[in-house]
């Protein structure tokens, strides 16, 4: 079984890394390589896109060092890989003779090469803008005002002053007719305010109604979007497994949801679940994903199609990072290592 490990290349350069193969018995002449992703059993196409079918591609420029085959891979192996970093990739070397296939293991940050930026053009400083001209006061003419001649009151109008008519005293007032009328709707009001509502009940008082009892809070609650039930309603995989961890779902709900759906024979969720709550350090996740792979407790039947010596073993080692004290995984990772 191999060891690969893929690293960034010297320089750092975007959409380029060095590949190494341990545990490569042949040559290094006529090599194919072809890529399982892990969480949907689908294969690295030629587009770099992804298939259901294997493609191979040919691999040249490994050279051997030691125990390593060691080489440059381009923007078509290295793009596809580092676009998700959460996802499993299972990589298997052939030539005309023999086959071999291992997990792969990405080392460090490694950049796709769209991480490529062009330089952005300095913009200028802004010119200071010239002051508006002082506007300059336009000259005003002052004429000398006009004396108009004054006219002597006439005869006539000192008459008119002299007998001007003198105004009568107003008459009586004839809104208050209006203001008695509105004291006594007042006083009427006042009356019948205090007969029906002020003055003592003699009637016979009817008897109260019983309350109404409350209707019981349903048991339930809102739905949950992590559970068997809203698994058997989701007709999009992709849609509750985003739904599911949003709502941050404890461990112990994570693995009924995937007992459930495997029961349902819905793999797609089993593996990304698994897949996405392992490599966010869910250390009991990671565990039971290893044995789906483990040859001792490998079940036929299920969404895991055959057993898997490496993947098992690299489930137990997340398991072991994020819970150094589980001893079964320690235990099983030592008789799994070669």
């Amino acid at each position: 079984m191999l060891r690969i490990e893929l690293t960034a290349a010297a320089g750092g350069q975007p959409g380029y890394g060095e590949l190494s193969l341990r545990g490569w018995p042949g040559g290094t002449d006529g090599l194919e390589l072809s890529v399982l992703r892990n969480q949907d059993s689908l294969y690295l196409d030629a587009g770099g896109g992804w298939d259901s079918l294997p493609v191979w591609h040919a691999i040249d420029g490994l050279e051997r060092r030691g125990e390593l085959l060691v080489g440059s891979v381009g923007p078509w192996l290295v793009d596809p890989l580092v676009r998700d970093p959460k996802m499993v990739y299972r990589l298997q070397l052939r030539d005309a003779g023999q086959s071999d296939a291992g997990v792969l293991r990405i080392v460090g940050d490694i950049l796709s090469s769209s991480a490529v930026g062009q330089p952005q053009p300095e913009e200028p400083a802004p010119k200071p803008r010239a002051a508006p001209p002082e506007a300059k006061p336009e000259p005003v003419t002052v004429e000398p005002p006009v004396e108009k001649p004054r006219a002597e009151p006439s005869l006539v109008a000192r008459r008119e002053d002299e007998e001007a008519p003198v105004t009568p005293p107003p008459g009586p007032v004839r809104w208050l007719p209006l203001v008695l009328g509105l004291l006594a709707l007042l006083g009427i009001g006042l009356g019948a305010y205090w007969y029906f509502v002020l003055r003592p009940q003699t009637l016979t008082p009817v008897a109260e109604a019983p309350a109404a009892t409350p209707a019981p809070a349903a048991s339930g609650g809102e739905a949950n979007p992590c559970d068997a039930t809203a698994l058997e309603g989701a007709g999009d995989d992709l849609a509750f497994i985003q739904a599911c961890l949003r709502s941050n779902p404890p461990t112990a709900r994570v693995l009924e949801v995937i007992d459930a759906a495997k029961r349902a024979k819905r793999c797609g969720v089993v593996q990304r679940l698994y897949a996405h709550k392992a490599q966010a350090g869910d250390a009991a996740i990671a565990f039971a994903y290893a044995r789906e792979y483990d040859p001792q407790t490998f079940a036929a039947g299920g969404c895991v199609k055959s057993a898997d010596a490496e993947t098992a073993a690299y489930w137990y080692e997340i398991a072991l990072a994020n819970d150094p004290a589980n001893a079964d995984a320690k235990k099983r990772l030592e008789a799994l290592k070669p």
